[in-house]
């Protein structure tokens, strides 16, 4: 599990944001992109496709079959970390989210629960850390450092999977993060860091670093982004299906 993935990739390349059970938004933008690019089009998920909206098992499941027969790839995230750390029966904190994605689980039957345990597993066990794409740009959920690149340690491991926070909140409910992109460093061979985990209302780009978790759990919309054409496409929320009141 701890290994970082490089690929090379043409510019039909979007990366997609936080989906956390929107299925179905999920889906049109990949649609949407595919109809536009071409059904190879290469897919890159940030992670935290599970917890908190409403349709995470057909969630689980889409991004199973799109990576058997498509393009795809995901990296490695918390709250799926955390879903995979329950499936192995350990004991972990279920949140209001995360409940939402264990009641759609253990609603199944025995059967149908082992095959999706078993299955699971095996998917988060061969996602990396993070991903390298032409040397130009690098996928990372939360994150990443420039020197950590190349790195799969646990300090690096902890980053890219939780990102750093004050320890404080803030008024949505959010815990309080490092703006960890302020302080970055860049020259012209710095690589695009593209992230997740973070919600903004619009996508956040600071010194080649793209956040592109905007909420779509929270009634927002999901984000595509390509970073070799700079390019955005994005897929309004049908609901608001999480609130941290």
């Amino acid at each position: 599990m701890d290994r970082f993935l490089q690929i090379s990739s043409d510019e039909r390349l979007f990366i997609i944001g936080d989906v956390h059970g929107c299925y179905y938004e999920f889906y049109s933008l990949i649609e949407k992109i595919f109809a536009r690019y071409g059904e190879d089009t290469t897919i890159i998920s940030v992670g935290d496709t599970v917890d908190r909206g409403d349709f995470n098992l057909k969630t689980i499941k889409l991004c199973f079959e799109l990576k058997e027969k498509r393009n795809f790839y995901e990296v490695q995230s918390n709250h799926n970390l955390k879903l995979y750390r329950w499936m192995k029966g350990k004991n972990v904190r279920i949140s209001t989210g995360m409940k939402k994605t264990v009641d759609e689980i253990m609603a199944l039957c025995e059967d149908e629960r082992e095959y999706l345990r078993e299955r699971y597993i095996n998917y988060y066990q061969s996602l990396p850390l993070y991903i390298i794409v032409n040397d130009s740009v690098v996928v990372a959920h939360a994150g990443i450092k420039d020197e950590m690149i190349g790195k799969v340690d646990e300090k690096v491991r902890d980053f890219v999977i939780f990102g750093e926070t004050t320890g404080k909140y803030t008024e949505d409910g959010f815990p309080e993060r490092v703006d960890w992109t302020k302080y970055r460093k860049i020259n012209e061979n710095s690589p695009k860091i593209v992230y997740g985990h973070v919600v903004y209302p619009e996508p956040y780009i600071n010194n080649r670093c793209y956040g592109i978790d905007t909420g779509c759990v929270l009634g927002n919309k999901l984000t595509a982004y390509n970073p070799f054409t700079d390019e955005f496409i994005f897929e309004r929320a049908r609901k608001v299906y999480f609130s941290f009141d």
